[in-house]
């Protein structure tokens, strides 16, 4: 059986273009030669009926053309920690009228996302850290899930800082939810393994989160450990 190729498909082409390819028999396309022929858009015919068989089959996918193919999951990422970052802005601005401190905290967070945004699992070094963790997630746990750690409900925004409670869990369940978007994309892209490095910063700050919005509603205990215990250490 002969089997005709990409490249003497593309000689043909060069010397005199062509519409339609007739494959005569006790010939096969290569699956090189079958794609060249579908991204011209060229009508393939065959010599027998069996071989018209050939032309029903789905075409074998090229490995090349589907590595440049865009993967939606990372594009869904993209625009996702573009919301994150705008959410870290927006939450920034509004504490800056409210607590400055506070705001501070957050905007220092935001510089962190930034900098892990840039190259979707950047990471950051100790030293660039404010938040060394608390009597319910201590330093060597900083980097892992450790839950929400603090809940809020109806009755934590009925406080005197219940608005800035609120900005905080809003702000902290966005990061979640962008968590679970970088482990999709990463499913999506075997030969990438970027999400360990992009969890962990935001793991990171979502436990940042989780004590600075212990530290706002006033308590002095922590809710992770025996009521004993001190609450915040920043």
């Amino acid at each position: 059986m002969k089997f005709i190729t990409e490249m003497e498909l593309r000689n043909m082409y060069r010397l005199e273009p062509f519409t339609s390819y007739t494959v005569e028999h006790g010939s096969r396309l290569t699956p090189e030669a079958r794609q060249f022929l579908t991204d011209r858009q060229i009508a393939v015919s065959y010599g027998t009926q069996e071989k018209n068989q050939e032309q029903k089959q789905e075409p074998v996918p090229n490995p090349e053309q589907q590595a440049e193919e865009p993967d939606w999951r990372r594009g869904k990422l993209r625009c996702q920690m573009q919301s994150v970052s705008a959410l870290f802005l927006l939450t920034g601005q509004e504490l800056l009228e409210r607590d400055v401190l506070l705001a501070q905290k957050v905007l220092e967070l935001s510089k962190l996302f930034s900098a892990l945004q840039k190259g979707e699992g950047g990471g950051t070094s100790a030293a660039d850290l404010s938040f060394h963790g608390c009597t319910g997630i201590t330093c060597d746990v900083l980097f892992e899930d450790a839950g929400d750690c603090f809940e809020v409900t109806e009755f934590h925004i009925q406080l005197e800082k219940g608005k800035e409670i609120a900005l905080l869990h809003h702000l902290r369940s966005a990061l979640r939810k962008l968590g679970f978007a970088v482990l999709e994309a990463a499913a999506g892209s075997p030969q990438e393994k970027p999400e360990k490095p992009v969890i962990s910063g935001i793991n990171y700050m979502i436990n940042a989160l989780s004590s600075l919005i212990c530290r706002t509603t006033g308590g002095r205990t922590c809710q992770k450990q025996n009521p004993s215990h001190t609450a915040i250490n920043w």
